[in-house]
């Protein structure tokens, strides 16, 4: 595991065209970083063991100061922080997507056979699935994919995305319909367990709200080494509420009566 720790350390550094001091040690600031330095995104919010981070614009680096100096690390990793954050950033235009988990793996976690319904797609497959289903593959030009079939079509694929640094990312979605039956985390594994015979490191991020997902990626083996949230443009998007059940075959209730819901957040797109 002290490999992988290196590994994902030189992956983070490699996001902010530099070295960070003291990564992981214990550590609460706000680096002014430009498009030199942070090329990818506007803001990137870190948490790496001990340490929590902003890379930022320098015009938004007072008032980042001034917010960590009020704000506890763990309440700015929340929906709370996520607003606290856009009122600096909103004004440009710029929102605060997360908080997502990054697990990553090695061969010493990641260690299940292949399941013998996984099979690679060709470019005509994966131009047959429905994007609006398939949202969280990347489907433009993956490197590679991995899929099960139900009843003649796909009904789960995980797709694998260069990050850079030897590291790979693997996105995965399971059709509504086949959700619970395994081919999510066979499909994953697939995908893991090909990018460790090729030497690189796999990567998958999820949302806190993501339980299935989130079971899925751990199942197979894949670890959790930080969180995160960046900046984007569009619209300002909270997370929806928490996907799956604690145990099969539970009711679960909001808290809150339907009358008190948030009428600022409107339908998605």
């Amino acid at each position: 595991m002290e490999d992988l720790e290196f590994k994902v350390e030189n992956w983070i550094r490699s996001k902010c065209q530099g070295s960070i001091p003291d990564l992981g040690h214990p550590k609460y600031e706000v680096i002014v970083a430009d498009d030199k330095i942070l090329d990818w995104v506007p803001i990137w919010i870190l948490k790496y063991k001990a340490s929590v981070i902003i890379f930022a614009r320098e015009e938004w680096g007072n008032d980042l100061k001034e917010l960590i100096k009020v704000t506890d690390k763990d309440m700015l990793f929340s929906i709370y922080g996520t607003f606290e954050l856009g009122r600096v950033t909103l004004p440009d235009g710029v929102n605060i997507m997360g908080p997502s988990y990054y697990l990553f793996g090695d061969k010493e976690k990641c260690r299940l056979d292949l399941d013998k319904r996984v099979f690679m797609p060709d470019k005509e497959e994966l131009a047959s699935v429905d994007k609006d289903i398939f949202w969280h593959c990347y489907l433009d030009d993956p490197i590679s994919a991995f899929a099960v079939e139900s009843e003649g079509k796909i009904a789960a694929l995980a797709t694998v995305t260069d990050k850079g640094e030897n590291v790979y990312e693997i996105g995965m979605e399971v059709e509504r319909s086949a959700q619970g039956s395994g081919m999510g985390r066979a499909v994953v594994n697939g995908a893991a367990q090909w990018i460790l015979d090729r030497g690189g490191t796999p990567l998958a991020t999820v949302g806190s709200f993501n339980v299935p997902s989130a079971r899925t990626l751990r199942s197979v083996g894949l670890t959790y080494y930080l969180t995160d949230m960046v900046g984007g443009t569009g619209d300002f998007i909270v997370p929806p509420q928490a996907l799956g059940t604690p145990i099969k075959d539970i009711d679960i209730y909001n808290l809150y009566p339907d009358w008190a819901m948030n009428p600022k957040i409107k339908s998605k797109k």
